[in-house]
């Protein structure tokens, strides 16, 4: 199931297109007064254009495969690091050659960004400074070596949950000082004490940045996972309108299935804003009739759902796909377990009949294998199972 985006939304392309702009202007801020000669310029302008077209060419990938902080990103966040950090690149220009802010850019864009985009990023910002301004080989050596590690660091810390441990941001204070000390030492043939207690006060400063900014950017970004999954499932949301619309009925099946879906998730520490967005958007194709699936996946990139929602829609049912995550495997579940409920109706004479119905299809399915992909434990498949149970009524 091809799960490609056919179009980028206005809001996406509005921000992408800022991106470029803020990006041009600081070049020309850079490169204006500097002299350039004609085939300079042309360089210039050339590996610029194919930057962008690379760049613009890999942030829509990934995307498309869940690669952002967080899946469904608007860009917004991505905007704003790509013009501090060109600012930031601006500020260098003005700063003693080793003195640039570097590692604090990749901080910045680990922040929001999967490792190859935040590399290419870095790379390519030290890159183009050195060659506009005219730094030598030290400067571009020292600068791209601090990007790597920034960027290496900073993943590392954010794996941790931006475990603030001193012993870390300690080895960020050394990795600040030791880098430009290396340079500036190759550059100048000495090192003087002045520049040494510089580069000290300077490390200082830096590691305090990221000591109280990185782990504030994270969270900054993480919250943006919630605000749009609250926006995506309430109710007033044009899409669940839309189906409310449609039919009353597959209305409240979608209400339901989210419901439970999301506290089944909280059960096994899942995903439940995802598995309660996902829950109601997972019959979302039969606004537009068959195929159900194609439909329903068209129907939620064109309305920006979250990457991890269209990935579910694609596995409705276990029919083109198994379930690939838990999160897939419960919304299946449920939703199968509420359709068989509410088939059945009034004829679903006590609990022991829901509690029996429960157990059969739960049989059913880990018989047929259904969630042999999805990473779902046998534990975990339990605890969903006595999560159900104890519901009293699934209709």
């Amino acid at each position: 199931m091809n799960l490609e985006e056919k179009k980028i939304p206005p809001k996406r392309f509005l921000y992408l297109l800022g991106m470029f702009w803020t990006s041009v202007i600081c070049v020309f801020i850079l490169a204006y007064g500097k002299k350039l000669l004609l085939d300079q310029a042309l360089c210039l302008v050339t590996l610029f254009s194919a930057y962008w077209v690379v760049t613009i060419i890999s942030i829509m990938h990934q995307r498309q495969i869940g690669k952002f902080t967080y899946n469904g990103t608007t860009y917004r966040n991505l905007f704003m690091v790509s013009l501090i950090s060109w600012i930031l690149i601006i500020v260098t220009s003005y700063l003693p050659d080793y003195f640039g802010p570097i590692l604090l850019i990749g901080f910045l864009f680990v922040s929001v960004c999967e490792s190859s985009l935040s590399l290419a990023s870095c790379i390519f910002m030290d890159l183009l400074f050195c060659f506009i301004t005219g730094k030598n080989s030290y400067v571009l050596y020292c600068y791209c070596i601090l990007s790597i590690f920034g960027i290496l660091f900073a993943y590392y810390l954010k794996e941790q949950k931006h475990e603030k441990r001193i012993i870390n941001y300690f080895l960020i204070g050394l990795i600040q000082f030791v880098i430009p000390c290396i340079f500036y030492d190759f550059s100048y043939g000495k090192l003087e004490l002045s520049a040494i207690l510089q580069f000290v006060g300077l490390a200082v400063i830096y590691t305090v940045i990221i000591y109280f900014g990185f782990g504030l950017l994270v969270s900054m970004d993480e919250k943006e996972e919630t605000v749009a999954y609250e926006t995506f499932t309430d109710d007033d949301f044009s899409l669940l309108q839309d189906l409310k619309m449609f039919s009353q009925g597959e209305y409240l099946h979608a209400k339901k299935v989210s419901k439970l879906a999301g506290d089944c998730a909280k059960e096994i520490d899942a995903n439940e804003l995802l598995c309660s967005c996902a829950g109601l958007y997972y019959h979302i194709g039969i606004l537009d009739g068959e195929p159900i699936i194609d439909n329903g996946i068209s129907i939620a990139q064109n309305r920006c759902l979250p990457y991890p929602v269209v990935k579910i829609i694609s596995e409705y049912g276990g029919i083109l796909n198994k379930p690939t995550s838990p999160e897939s495997a419960i919304v299946q579940i449920v939703d199968s377990l509420v359709s068989k409920v509410e088939a059945i109706g009034d004829t679903m004479e006590s609990s022991w009949n829901q509690e029996m119905l429960i157990y059969q299809t739960f049989n059913e399915f880990s018989n047929a294998g259904m969630y042999d992909e999805s990473g779902l434990t046998m534990n975990q498949f339990l605890k969903i199972r006595d999560c159900l149970i104890i519901k009293e009524n699934l209709l």
